[in-house]
This record gives C-alpha cells, sequence and structure tokens, in this order.
C-alpha cells in the first residue's frame, strides 16, 4: 500500500469516525448541561473526558493482544475488519473525550432563541436563497457552533493519531499514514524525501482544521445577544440519562475498567521481580527520570506561553497572528511537528545544537502548546477574582490563625488549580512518544521510547510494571509538589 493510499485511508477514517461521534456527544453534552448541581456536573465531565488522560500508548499497547488474536485463524477480510473496527471504537471513545472537553470550552452561543426565532418570522418576505443561507449561518454560529468545532478537531485528532495504530498493526492494519511514515524514516529514509510526504497529509490537517478556525473566527465577529439573559437549566428525563450512560459506559469500559483489570496482576508481579533486580531498578528510574525531567520543564513552559497569550483579550488581528503563530504548530500533529524540528536542527546555523536536549524540549513544547493553551483558559475562566480577593483580605488580619486560613484558602484556590493543570500537562508531555522517538539526543534515553520499542514483542511482567511505574512518576512528583506549596503557604509570614 502507497502512502497516498494510506493518507485516503486515514482522511476517510477519521471523517467516518468523527461523524459517527457527534450522536453520543450531543447527548453527554445535553446531559451534562442539565445536571441540577454543579457537582453532578463536574463528576458527569469528569467521567466523559477520563480517556483524555490515558496514554494512547498503553491504549494500543493493552489492545495489541485483542487486535492479534482476531486475526489469527481468519480470513485476511475478517481480521482487517475486526482490527479496523476495534481500533475505530476506541478512537470514537477518545473523539468523545475531545468533544466534551472543547465544547465546554468554548463560549456561549451569541445566536439567542429570539434571533432564530426573528429569522423564521421573516421567512415569508425573504427571497427564498437569501432567508436559506441566513438561516444556516445563524445555526453555523448558534446552536451548531459547538458540536461543529469539536467535529473538526475530533477529526483532525483521529487523522493524526499514531501511537495507538502503531501498536495495534497487525497485517498492516489499522491502516494510518502516521505509521506509515514514521517507519520509512526509521527505515533511513532521507529526510528530505520524508519532508516531503508531510505535505498532503498537511493539506488535510489544515482542510480538517479549516472549518473550526472559520466558525471560531464568525462567532467572534457576531455581537453578543445573550447578555443578560437567565441560565437554561435544561430537564433531563429518566431516558436522556440512560441514553448517556449508554454512549458513556463504553468508554469508560475500553480506557480504564477493562485496561486495569486485564493487566493489574501482571504489573504486581513485575514490580515485585524489578524490587530484586537493582541494576533493572536504576536503569529504569534513569530513564523514566529523564522523561519526567523533560515534561515539567515543556509543562511549565507551554503554560507560562499559554498564560501570556491569554492576558489581551478579544480577537484582534494582532492577538490572532500571534496565537496562530505558537498555536499551529502544535496542532500540525507531532509526527510532522517532529520532523520540520529536525530539519531545522540540520540546517547550518543549528547544527551545533542538533544532539542536545534542545530539539526534544522544543518539540514537546510545541506539541503540547495547543492542549495548554485550553487548560489555561479553563483555569482563568474558572477562577473567581472575588472569592480570591476576599481571601486576601483575611491574610491581612492581626489574628494569626486567621492569616493561616486565609493563606491555605489562597493556596487551594490560586496555587492547588494551577499545579492540577501543570500535572494534566506535563502528564501529555511524559507520554509523547513521536517526539521523543524522533528528537531526542542519543545521549540520552526516555523510558518512552523503550517501553514504545518492547512493546511490540511482548507482554512480559517487567515490562508491565516499567509502564505502572512510568504511569505513577508524574502524579508522585504532583503530589510532591502539593505537598511542599501547602507547607509553604501555611508557614506564618
Amino acid at each position: 500500500m502507497t502512502l497516498s493510499e494510506s493518507i485516503l485511508w486515514s482522511f476517510s477514517r477519521s471523517l467516518l469516525i468523527a461523524t459517527v461521534a457527534i450522536g453520543p456527544l450531543a447527548v453527554l453534552l445535553r446531559q451534562i448541561e442539565s445536571c441540577a448541581s454543579l457537582r453532578s456536573r463536574r463528576l458527569w465531565l469528569l467521567a466523559a473526558i477520563l480517556p483524555l488522560f490515558v496514554p494512547e500508548l498503553l491504549i494500543g499497547f493493552n489492545y495489541r493482544l485483542t487486535a492479534s488474536q482476531l486475526s489469527a485463524g481468519s480470513p485476511a477480510v475478517i481480521a482487517a475488519s475486526g482490527t479496523e473496527l476495534l481500533y475505530g471504537m476506541i478512537q470514537i471513545g477518545r473523539c468523545l473525550a475531545i468533544g466534551c472537553a472543547v465544547s465546554m470550552l468554548l463560549p456561549e452561543s451569541p445566536v439567542s432563541r429570539e434571533s432564530l426565532h426573528s429569522w423564521r418570522m421573516l421567512r415569508a418576505s425573504t427571497p427564498s436563497l437569501r432567508w436559506r443561507v441566513g438561516w444556516w449561518r445563524l445555526q453555523l454560529i448558534g446552536p451548531k457552533f459547538r458540536l461543529l468545532v469539536s467535529w473538526s478537531l475530533m477529526a483532525l485528532i483521529v487523522f493524526q493519531e499514531f501511537e495507538t495504530a502503531a501498536l495495534m498493526q497487525i497485517d498492516r492494519h489499522p491502516i494510518a499514514w502516521t505509521v506509515w511514515l514514521f517507519d520509512a524514516h526509521a527505515a533511513y529514509q532521507p529526510l528530505w524525501r520524508s519532508l516531503q510526504m508531510t505535505l498532503l497529509p498537511l493539506c488535510c490537517e489544515l482542510l480538517l482544521l479549516g472549518p473550526a478556525f472559520w466558525l471560531l473566527t464568525t462567532q467572534r465577529a457576531v455581537p453578543d445577544t445573550s447578555a443578560g439573559q437567565p441560565l437554561l437549566i435544561l430537564k433531563s428525563t429518566t431516558s436522556a440519562k440512560a441514553a448517556a450512560w449508554m454512549c458513556l459506559i463504553p468508554s469508560l469500559l475500553f480506557f480504564v475498567f477493562w485496561p486495569i483489570a486485564a493487566n493489574a496482576a501482571t504489573a504486581i508481579s513485575g514490580l515485585l521481580a524489578m524490587a530484586r533486580n537493582s541494576f533493572l531498578l536504576r536503569q529504569s528510574f534513569s530513564e523514566i527520570l529523564t522523561s519526567t525531567g523533560f515534561a515539567l520543564a515543556a509543562a511549565v513552559l507551554a503554560m507560562t506561553i499559554s498564560s501570556l497569550l491569554l492576558e489581551r483579550r478579544g480577537m484582534g488581528k494582532a492577538t490572532v497572528v500571534r496565537r496562530c503563530f505558537f498555536l499551529i504548530p502544535g496542532l500540525l500533529g507531532s509526527l510532522v511537528l517532529s520532523l520540520l524540528l529536525l530539519a531545522m536542527f540540520q540546517t547550518r546555523p543549528l547544527r551545533f545544537l542538533y544532539d542536545t536536549w534542545l530539539p526534544m524540549l522544543l518539540g514537546l513544547f510545541l506539541a503540547v502548546l495547543p492542549k495548554a493553551f485550553a487548560v489555561v483558559l479553563l483555569l482563568k475562566r474558572s477562577s473567581d477574582q472575588s472569592t480570591v480577593y476576599s481571601a486576601e483580605l483575611l491574610g491581612s488580619s492581626s489574628d494569626a490563625g486567621i492569616r493561616t486560613r486565609a493563606a491555605t484558602i489562597l493556596w487551594r484556590l490560586r496555587t492547588a488549580r494551577w499545579l492540577l493543570g501543570g500535572l494534566v500537562v506535563a502528564h501529555w508531555c511524559f507520554w509523547d512518544v513521536t517526539v521523543a522517538s524522533i528528537l531526542h539526543s542519543v545521549r540520552l534515553e526516555p523510558v518512552v521510547t523503550r517501553l514504545y520499542n518492547e512493546m511490540h514483542y511482548g507482554r512480559t511482567e517487567a515490562l508491565m510494571s516499567l509502564s505502572f511505574v512510568a504511569a505513577c512518576m508524574p502524579g508522585l512528583v504532583w503530589l510532591l509538589a502539593m505537598g511542599s506549596s501547602w507547607l509553604v503557604a501555611r508557614t506564618d509570614p
């Protein structure tokens, strides 16, 4: 199969999966928005976006055995269909998580129900074509705005997916252009040839990203007619809640419950064996600490730049250009971004930096920046400045106990929230296999590249234990940072 055929297959799959996911996404969003309490709303949202925090590498490794069993002893057509169907179901679950996260971050529609009703009343006195064009424009920037932007980004993410497809691939299925190009580049294909091969996928990515970009800029240009309107609380019926659970349970089963149930015993046995092997333990921790250090540095840098990009509000031309300059490289996907950076560091002015830590750090930073931008945007939107100001006033009290309690409240409102956001961004950096594989220095070995290589050959206890420890490391660093910052915050100034 040629690269063009792989691209066509991947592009068609991304359109199909994103379209199939729209229906369940609308059901989930309606259920989340109809929750009567803030706590239940947060629980539903957390359950919906949970697949985003499960590394694609681990999911691909978990279902590699399933894909092999589907292919063993089956006719080629049945084996290929089964593998593609399994991969498609996994991607639908991830799409639902992406769609829910994106929809919750997008601004409210500026097109009110009154606007739609007023346009309906103009149908008799307006030429048919003009009325239909206006109607669909109102729909696109109004009720359908969130779903269409989510559809565009879901299709883009599915088209760029690499790790799960690479590990599940049995007899060239599931077909993915990212795996085809990565394997060709890893087989010592000339870099200029790999870059040339990215042109068609790049056009496809821009085509998928185009609707979201157009809708976002168009939606911003429409006057906000929803200001001052009371919040509409939708009523959730029993059948609607049951339908939402039917959409949510398969994702939780594929990404959480089954992987844990299938691998927990093996991982525990592997941990006991690793504890008895001091050489393996030292080597593993060295690789894990390397990945952790790069992930933390890239996460801090990405969140800092995101905060600077969000300091100026509005969608002026300079603001749009500046944000696009930083965000578009990451939106092109880790594979295209890594190849471009690899070519950049092989040019004469930057060649002395080629075999250093800088290419990998820059690659992780740019790859995660769009996600970090979304996390920082969520943190800023959910911040209650009046509560923060009240806590600051308490901090000026002459009573030491009140000042300590005020410092704890400020820690929860400021530091703890940002540390949690940093954990999420660092977690995504930690598990980016593509950037680490292409841009890491020969003197540094990230744990994810070792895991990716060994996961192609078998499911051993040592591999399971290494995966478990690697998955826990960002969380352990986060707990240490949380505890330290909490102790510092409670210290009486």
